[in-house]
């Protein structure tokens, strides 16, 4: 049996609530769990929308993001430029 972290415990909580008032009997977590793969699987093509959704870093993107790092490396930096924000004036201007 494996371990697994669960990020959206009240979540899973409340579904597992849900299912109880509607079984008539308190699903345990595995069991709660156990249903939503039954269902992930049968519904496969709403998880990747789902997960589309979260940003994914790959080659290409990584070398975009230094590509315009690097063509912005010449431009110079105003110091004298003040922030509303004391913690951006800390990081910016430090």
């Amino acid at each position: 049996m494996s371990i697994v972290k669960i990020k959206n415990k009240k979540g899973l909580e409340q579904l597992q609530a849900k299912l109880t008032l509607r079984l008539g009997r308190k699903p345990t977590q595995q069991e709660t769990l156990d249903y939503c793969l039954i269902l992930a699987n049968q519904n496969f093509e709403k998880i990747i929308e789902i997960a589309m959704h979260i940003p994914i870093l790959n080659p290409e993107k990584a070398h975009k993001i230094i590509k315009d790092r690097n063509d912005l490396k010449g431009i110079p930096y105003n110091s004298d430029l003040q922030f509303d924000s004391q913690d951006d004036e800390d990081v910016y201007n430090s």
